[in-house]
């Protein structure tokens, strides 16, 4: 087990790092597209090996430019999340092959294969045992550690005594 464990650990890391790197060069594009510049977007990772996005200071300007482009652009998101334009054509699902993800309908750990001509998402188990099963694209999320610990990929931390 601790194979597979170190294993899906370091696919993981990769994965979450990949991630936030993906989301930050989208965010980028994103406010190049509308004019605005952030100049200290990057990824950092934290002490806990988290990678976060880092958005930076700003000035007044531009974080009054970014509430309106926030404020004008949550009817779409709502709707996106709401399944409005689920069967949209040529909508691509951000996680790549193989990536881990958590069910939330079912709590099952699995790797995203890919997505069906309905727009849903085919899991296959993580660590490979047992059958595929289709997932709802808007009731999956990355795993936190303790869907790891559950899972039995990691053991919990424990704490030494003083």
């Amino acid at each position: 087990m601790t194979i597979v464990g170190n294993s899906l650990l370091d696919q993981l890391a990769r994965q979450d790092r990949a991630f936030a790197h993906k989301v930050r060069d989208a965010l980028r594009d994103a406010f190049h597209s509308a004019g605005l510049r952030l100049p200290s977007l990057a990824v950092e990772r934290t002490v806990t090996g988290a990678h976060l996005v880092q958005l930076g200071g700003v000035s007044p300007e531009v974080a009054s430019e970014l509430a309106t482009l926030v404020w004008t652009g949550a009817p779409y998101v709502r709707a996106v999340r709401g399944g409005e334009f689920a069967g949209a054509a040529g909508a691509v699902w951000p996680c790549e092959r193989g990536e881990l993800l958590i069910d939330t309908a079912t709590g099952r750990l699995g790797e995203f294969s890919h997505v069906d001509d309905g727009g849903g998402l085919l899991l296959l188990p993580a660590g490979g045992d047992g059958a595929p099963w289709p997932a709802d694209r808007n009731r999956v999320r990355h795993p936190a550690f303790a869907d790891l610990v559950r899972a039995g990929i990691v053991r919990p931390m424990r704490r030494s005594a003083r």
